[in-house]
């Protein structure tokens, strides 16, 4: 694809080694990197959106898969600085995909957004697709599926399910994953800016959560 071209062709002019080794330390030696720091992306992401006038069709998933596959980091961080737009385009046909996605090169980084800006705004339209997926993801072994089940809600604010969101948190209760706990704690956190006192009554009926999750879902609120 050209824009595929493209893309590479950018991001190896704008590579930085010096950034590169720093940004692969960062993330645990997990992948590599051009060493493209976000504004500078973001940059790159503009000149793409004005070049191809990109419109939600089959061939922007062939864009994410080709982007997805590729070995540098950036390469994924691109993918969905040009997908999330599409967003509230999308339907429960593109869960497959999207799991995929969550699945495959996974880590904090990308999971952290597709959860909340792209599978919650779905799941927000879609209560059947999202009571599928939550069952799913929750009885998953994946760590990364069990996060994004947590953290969907992320951007909710008043309309989160306050239901669903204890329940996805107490299938993970004993997990031992540092990824689930933390993302227990944030998605808590995040909910006690708009509802403390049901965030503070939750904890206490759970003592049996981590301490990890405890202190995140606290963090706000002013004992």
């Amino acid at each position: 694809m050209d824009i595929f071209d493209f893309i590479t062709s950018q991001c190896h002019i704008h590579a930085n080694s010096i950034n590169a080794k720093g940004m692969k330390a960062y993330m645990k030696g997990q992948f590599d990197y051009f060493g493209i720091n976000a504004p500078l992306r973001k940059e790159i992401v503009k000149d793409i959106r004005k070049k191809y006038r990109l419109q939600y069709d089959e061939t922007i998933w062939v864009l994410i898969d080709l982007l997805w596959n590729s070995d540098q980091r950036e390469m994924q961080y691109i993918a969905l600085d040009l997908l999330v737009p599409f967003a509230k385009k999308m339907t429960c046909k593109c869960l497959p995909i999207l799991e995929q996605m969550i699945i495959t090169k996974s880590w904090w980084d990308t999971v952290d957004n597709i959860a909340p800006n792209i599978v919650g705004v779905i799941f927000k339209n879609d209560h059947n697709c999202r009571n599928l997926y939550v069952a799913k993801w929750t009885e998953s072994d994946n760590i990364w599926l069990q996060r994004s089940a947590i953290l969907f809600q992320l951007k909710y604010r008043l309309e989160t399910d306050q239901n669903l969101l204890m329940e996805t948190i107490l299938k993970q209760e004993n997990s031992k994953s540092f990824f689930v706990r933390k993302a227990q704690g944030w998605a808590l956190r995040q909910y006690s800016n708009f509802n403390p006192n049901f965030v503070s009554a939750f904890i206490e009926a759970n003592p049996e959560l981590s301490g990890l999750t405890k202190r995140e879902a606290m963090r706000l609120i002013k004992m």
